[in-house]
């Protein structure tokens, strides 16, 4: 086996789309059922702003979701084979991104809710707790990774392709180490901000701003997807430049969904 090359995994994008798509279409309904739950709660001052930022983030997190079934839907079509596969691929490692921040929103929501409802909330505590160790540590570490492997992907078309791409250590391309790298920062900034939550201010709005922010990423790439991949070359798309910023961007906003967690505790 060529010593630069990725091992040789196959894995079917549109299959895996298909599902997400599914999966997508049923969390924008509980999204969308959340939205309702403050029509019936008779509430105090801090109760409104709890409930009326939970329904901002649910809102957002609706739409995020109902925008990736429909393009998860599209990315299963894709079964072309050849470069198809490639671009596939990319558009799985750039969705991937958007849906798993969807996720996480549906958790801002939730520990909003659970601080909000009913005399007996301080019951909560310990579960709004977790939730922030979710929403804050723990969900953005799987992401970072989850989008680590979609970016092998990538690499794998890429090697399949033919690239000339020089080999790093360990005979593996040097996209992949520069994607680990990123990867690896990103995680011990989300650590980082974990250590120092004690100094970092609270932002009541945080979490509508990071909820508005994911909704426009999400709208972003359908642009992205819809209009600019179709008339870019195949072998420009599965570029190097393309997967890195794509993974740069997932880096930057995963960490900033950290921030945001931390921020409106």
């Amino acid at each position: 086996m060529d010593p630069c090359r990725l091992n040789d995994v196959a894995f079917d994008v549109a299959s895996s789309a298909g599902w997400y798509s599914a999966v997508a279409g049923l969390l924008a309904g509980f999204a969308f059922v959340a939205v309702l739950l403050p029509l019936d709660h008779d509430s105090d001052a801090q109760d409104e702003r709890e409930t009326g930022h939970a329904v901002v983030v649910f809102i957002c997190a609706f739409f995020s979701l109902l925008v990736l079934s429909l393009t998860y839907a599209i990315l299963a079509g894709r079964t072309g084979g050849g470069s198809a596969d490639g671009v596939a691929a990319h558009e799985q490692m750039v969705n991937g991104a958007a849906f798993g921040l969807s996720v996480l929103l549906l958790l801002f929501g939730l520990r909003a809710v659970l601080g909000a409802y009913g005399r007996n909330r301080h019951i909560f505590d310990s579960a709004r707790s977790l939730v922030l160790v979710v929403t804050s540590i723990l969900g953005p570490a799987v992401l970072l990774a989850l989008q680590f492997s979609n970016a092998l992907d990538v690499e794998r078309f890429r090697e399949g392709a033919g690239s000339d791409g020089s080999c790093g250590a360990a005979g593996m391309p040097v996209g992949v180490w520069i994607n680990l790298t990123i990867t690896v920062i990103a995680l011990i900034a989300v650590l980082g901000l974990a250590l120092a939550r004690r100094r970092l201010p609270k932002w009541e709005t945080a979490p509508e701003l990071i909820a508005k922010t994911v909704l426009g990423f999400t709208i972003a790439f359908v642009g992205w997807s819809s209009i600019v991949v179709p008339l870019l070359p195949a072998s420009v798309v599965t570029g190097a430049v393309f997967e890195h910023v794509a993974i740069a961007a997932t880096a930057i906003l995963t960490v900033s969904f950290a921030a945001a967690s931390w921020l409106g505790r």
